[in-house]
């Protein structure tokens, strides 16, 4: 693996290239412009990093094509570039970039519990799920995660180590399979077979069309694509190559210029306090280099931990991280029907208990209620009586139940989710 002590980030074919934006959504005058990449929680405009971003006039780019707006999901990871206003919650988007992570087939769900958590092996890779997977059955029989079977063909956005480990943040079936394709470093290069991997999966590259700069070797960041439909015998998958195509330039580095501010989720992973070292999305981190005000406890970090970091690009090129944040798991979930609304909270009344939830911009915004359900489902289209499904965590400071995730449904919608009311531990 080509570690670097340097953050760099494995998730979009983008560069992070600070544009120019005018103007805002309300809430303050326009900051500094920026860029920040993370997960989608709700529309309206683009919720990401517990900011709400206008996208009035931002372009949008889903997986290298001009799209509109209504093709994205909550939980797509995208990168957005614009402005963020002074009251830190309100910003404007000259561009909105999204990518999936991988999109294949499965090859092994031995390794999901019967909660909706675990591993399921696709394309090679090992894809963890937790309580904070968004899991979408397009146009299938499958309702719920515990219900795909191996040859289902997947479409996997998350974050990634490069290597083979992606924390999945959402999970999409799809109905074909012409356009399997995975992003990863090259390793274990075979130029006589004509083989390489990306994680456990085998790619063989003898009849495709190869589209970098100079030798494909190991350590070059790619993408791989293959039209050739899955054959018998998933175990030993081998992935018949297409097209080999360099990513990032062959790296996953984060460009920039001097001053430029970055704000960016990612997966924690390999911690390894007596070397004074982590990973973050596959790129090695050294501590001692990092310059942390007082908020967070460098020494919390865990295996599989996701956090959200902030900084700058410094005269050097080099990204600087001031700020880390760890990203709140669910822990519990409540369903039943809403008997109070604010502005700001929700009160569910659930096997005749009560319980208020705080609802902010890093609540996933859900709807599934009816034949038409809303993408841009927000806190203010919900009034008492809906039948809500909600994921949260409890805050032992400020003594609140905050909501992760918010989905309206049907009353009567079966199934009801597989959820375990505790906190799981995403192991890589």
């Amino acid at each position: 693996m080509n570690n670097q002590p340097i953050f760099r980030k494995t998730l979009l074919a983008a560069s992070i290239a600070v544009l120019t934006a005018c103007g805002g959504s309300g809430g303050g005058t326009p900051a500094n412009t920026s860029s920040s990449t993370g997960v989608i929680t709700g529309f309206g405009s683009i919720y990401i990093n517990g900011v709400e971003y206008e996208t009035d006039t931002a372009s949008i780019d889903i997986d290298g094509a001009s799209l509109p707006e209504s093709e994205l999901g909550v939980g797509d990871v995208c990168v957005i570039e614009g402005s963020v206003n002074t009251d830190g919650t309100t910003g404007t988007a000259v561009s909105v970039v999204c990518a999936d992570e991988l999109e294949g087939y499965v090859l092994d769900i031995s390794g999901l519990g019967i909660d909706g958590t675990g591993t399921i092996n696709v394309m090679g890779q090992t894809v963890t799920v937790n309580l904070d997977t968004v899991f979408e059955g397009n146009g299938t029989d499958i309702l719920t995660i515990n219900d795909l079977t191996v040859d289902t063909v997947v479409e996997v956005n998350g974050f990634s180590d490069g290597t083979g480990t992606v924390l999945a943040t959402r999970v999409e079936t799809k109905a074909a399979d012409d356009d399997v394709e995975i992003k990863g470093l090259v390793s274990n290069i075979d130029t006589d077979a004509m083989t390489f991997t990306i994680g456990d999966l085998i790619v063989d590259y003898s009849n495709a069309t190869v589209e970098v700069p100079g030798a494909l070797e190991d350590g070059l960041f790619v993408e791989v694509k293959s039209d050739e439909p899955l054959a018998d015998g998933k175990a030993g998958y081998i992935m018949i190559a297409s097209k080999v195509e360099v990513e990032e330039d062959g790296d996953i580095d984060i460009d920039g210029d001097e001053g430029d501010e970055i704000k960016m989720q990612g997966l924690v992973s390999e911690v390894d306090f007596e070397a004074g070292t982590f990973l973050f999305n596959g790129q090695l981190v050294e501590i001692a280099s990092l310059d942390l005000d007082d908020d967070f406890d460098i020494t919390t970090l865990v295996d599989g931990m996701m956090i959200t970091v902030e900084g700058y690009i410094d005269a050097d090129g080099n990204f600087v991280v001031d700020e880390i944040e760890e990203e709140k798991e669910t822990e519990d979930e409540v369903e039943g029907t809403v008997t109070a609304v604010t502005d700001t909270t929700l009160t569910v009344l659930d096997n005749g208990v009560e319980t208020t939830f705080i609802v902010n911009n890093d609540t996933r915004m859900i709807d599934e209620m009816g034949d038409a359900p809303s993408q841009y489902f927000s806190l203010a289209d919900v009034v008492e009586g809906d039948y809500v499904e909600v994921e949260f965590y409890y805050n032992e400071e400020t003594d609140e139940n905050i909501a992760t995730e918010v989905e309206r449904d049907d009353a009567d919608e079966e199934p009801r989710k597989i959820k375990e009311a505790a906190v799981v531990e995403t192991a890589l």
